[in-house]
């Protein structure tokens, strides 16, 4: 009998004998991330970092895919959630059991509502249906759900956001897995002012070429077409006229330069004309008519990277690019005077560069732009702050419901939780003050990938949910009444760093004098300064430094092109013309150049020229062009002159030329003497051979 009893008691708290080797988690020990997915945490009190410690593996994992109807407006509705539940362990369960277990009182404010996605805080404990899971049960077994609850029996109080939970059972009724989110009631009794939503919606890709016709990875194309994430969020945004774009000029002339009728090169390798760029280009074109549309600067630059770099005329640069870049791919002018600096963030030194750069209006992430007033409420976004002299209108997006939809959409039931959280997020800011309407201004992540279902409903939840009216940025920023946020100066390194940009600063004034060489002056090696620059590269360092070293190689091989033919030179006596040939080997673009001949000794060989008409030497792709220099030497034996082609700021742009000068002293002197001398050889000669004949001729007489 003790040894059944020791047998059975194991059992019985186990959940069945398969499960004597695996503890379950204890209740409260998994818990979601700021977007609702499930994870664990360590039972000791401190938790695990996320960065240097990945999150344990549940034993049981359990997914919500759907909560329909997203949100609740009546009594006489029915919640209904679907998900799936899978044994991620190496053991059977003896029974698994899923259930709903919800709140019947609503989270009061914001940080609530971020503690308890966290993991943080109590539970719900309000059973609502459950399931059995037979198939679960299995290792690796995996099973759908499907449960339902009529509003009527959960007895909502009122207006709120309520949490939610679907849990996982053993046959003891010990909680395996947990997953947290949220549904929103908004009965239609309810009285709130709705809040004003001002999307702003990035269109933004890395760069994808090192100077103009030279592309680094063909994997743009993917992104334009048929289910691409660029294709998806111009379809998403283009039946609303509220939506505000910002665009990236430098994608718009990647796509462009697709286009090409002659095609373009890939790596080498040549592309035809590129149909799914021209289709997208045109669907693009289509959606901004009539939109407000922001264009970054140029290739999305870091901008706050640049500055603390002293780089921050490169900023003015992009901005001025932008409009140019747009233009060849027919895209109309966007607004450059509306800046929004990736993550939004910034120092003062950014916001300096910015305003130089002709930026009127900024917009920063509400951490950067904080309203420390406003403790118990989301306040409006719009202040004023005086910045080089100008008066410039900061407004502050909204910094939880970005890192709310830069959660991975793409993972099992990350659309659910994503959307739920967003409807809670912003019935929170409506339920803070129901009678105080206010704005807030949405930009998610730059290079956002949230999937064509995510990117429509977002857009869909905030035309159509209650307590939300979509609303222009401009409205938001003609906002009468300044709030009194507070610009707080970003501190420490992000982004791109200084040992990153250290090398950027000698290339960019390389490829800025090589572009002014060409007439008119050309842009595609200093546009690829910007491209190596770009945002994309901040958490992409690898890439970015293969883009630059493709540029710099672009740079130095077309400046070879352009070069001095000669490297020898044999000067008959001690002073003559010698003749230099400049040739412009590229297939594209006249150029206009200066040539200087610098002697290494210039008392051994001295250099003259070229005149003022020689000097600037204008050479048409494929052509020659000879340019006469006048030399002098004082001794016989080589000399060396340094020939320099220069740019328009009188610094040379390729590698210096050795032309090795031999004198060999044969000069007008030499040439009289040997003149003479043969003169006097030849009369000698004449003489000899008439004497000879008159000899010969007495002799014949005498005979």
């Amino acid at each position: 009998m003790k040894r059944l009893l020791a047998l059975v008691v194991p059992m019985v708290l186990t959940g069945g004998p398969a499960l004597a080797a695996t503890t379950p988690p204890r209740p409260g020990t998994t818990h979601t991330t700021h977007s609702g997915r499930a994870t664990t945490r360590a039972a000791t009190p401190e938790r695990a970092s996320r960065e240097t410690q990945p999150a344990a593996k549940s034993p049981v994992n359990v997914i919500i895919d759907s909560v329909s109807p997203s949100y609740l407006t009546q009594p006489s509705q029915i919640l209904r959630l679907r998900g799936q539940v899978q044994n991620q362990s190496d053991n059977a369960y003896q029974r698994l059991t899923v259930r709903l277990v919800y709140s019947t009182q609503p989270e009061r404010t914001r940080g609530a509502l971020q503690a308890y996605a966290d993991g943080k805080g109590s539970d719900p404990f309000t059973a609502g249906p459950a399931q059995a899971l037979s198939a679960a049960t299995q290792p690796g077994g995996k099973q759908p759900w499907a449960l339902k609850l009529p509003v009527s029996r959960m007895h909502l109080p009122g207006f709120g956001v309520y949490p939610l939970a679907v849990e996982v059972l053993n046959s003891v009724d010990q909680i395996v897995a947990r997953q947290r989110t949220f549904v929103t009631y908004f009965p239609k009794t309810t009285f709130a002012m709705k809040t004003k939503v001002s999307w702003v919606w990035p269109v933004i890709d890395q760069p994808h070429r090192a100077d103009d016709s030279t592309f680094t990875d063909d994997r743009l194309e993917r992104a334009l077409g048929t289910g691409g994430r660029l294709n998806d969020l111009v379809a998403a945004a283009a039946p609303y006229k509220w939506v505000s774009w910002l665009l990236d000029p430098a994608l718009a002339d990647d796509a462009a330069k697709m286009t090409d009728k002659d095609g373009y090169s890939v790596k080498g390798a040549h592309k035809p004309k590129n149909a799914v760029a021209g289709t997208w280009l045109n669907t693009l074109r289509t959606a901004l008519a009539g939109k407000t549309a922001i264009a970054t600067p140029y290739a999305d630059p870091d901008v706050m990277a640049l500055s603390r770099a002293g780089l921050g005329q490169d900023v003015k640069t992009a901005v001025s690019a932008a409009g140019t870049a747009l233009g060849r791919a027919n895209l109309p002018l966007e607004n450059t005077s509306v800046a929004v600096p990736p993550d939004g963030s910034a120092d003062q030194r950014t916001l300096t560069d910015l305003v130089k750069a002709g930026a009127s209006t900024i917009l920063l992430n509400s951490t950067t732009l904080p309203n420390l007033q406003a403790q118990s409420y989301t306040a409006d976004p719009t202040t004023q702050k005086e910045i080089s002299g100008k008066n410039v209108r900061l407004i502050a997006y909204d910094d939880t419901l970005s890192k709310v939809l830069a959660a991975e959409a793409d993972e099992p039931g990350g659309v659910a939780l994503t959307e739920q959280r967003f409807l809670a997020e912003t019935a929170m800011i409506t339920n803070e003050q129901p009678a105080n309407p206010r704005s807030v201004v949405i930009v998610p992540p730059r290079r956002w990938s949230p999937g064509p279902a995510l990117a429509r409903d977002l857009l869909k939840f905030t035309a159509h949910a209650p307590w939300m009216r979509p609303t222009q940025l401009g409205t938001v920023a003609k906002q009468r009444r300044p709030e009194p946020r507070t610009f707080l100066p970003q501190k420490g390194s992000t982004g791109l760093s200084k040992h990153y940009l250290k090398p950027v600063k000698d290339l960019r004034r390389e490829a800025w004098r090589f572009d002014m060489i060409f007439q008119p002056p050309a842009s595609g090696f200093s546009l690829g300064v910007l491209r190596v620059e770009s945002s994309a590269w901040g958490d992409q360092t690898r890439t970015g430094l293969t883009l630059r070293q493709t540029l710099e190689n672009r740079l130095r091989a077309d400046q070879g092109e352009i070069k001095v033919l000669n490297d020898h030179f044999d000067l008959a006596g001690k002073s003559g013309q010698v003749p230099i040939t400049v040739f412009n080997h590229l297939e594209h673009g006249t150029v206009k150049v200066k040539l200087r001949a610098v002697s290494q000794n210039n008392t051994r060989l001295h250099v003259e020229g070229p005149g003022a008409k020689q000097s600037e030497i204008t050479l048409e792709p494929g052509h020659k062009e000879t340019v006469n220099l006048y030399m002098k030497a004082v001794a016989n034996g080589p000399a060396y002159v340094y020939l320099q082609l220069l740019g328009p700021d009188g610094q040379p742009f390729t590698t210096t030329r050795v032309l090795q000068v031999r004198a060999t002293a044969y000069g007008r002197t030499a040439l009289l003497i040997t003149g003479i001398s043969l003169a006097v050889l030849f009369v000698g000669v004449g003489y000899r051979v008439i004497r000879r004949r008159g000899d010969e001729a007495e002799g014949t007489t005498g005979d």
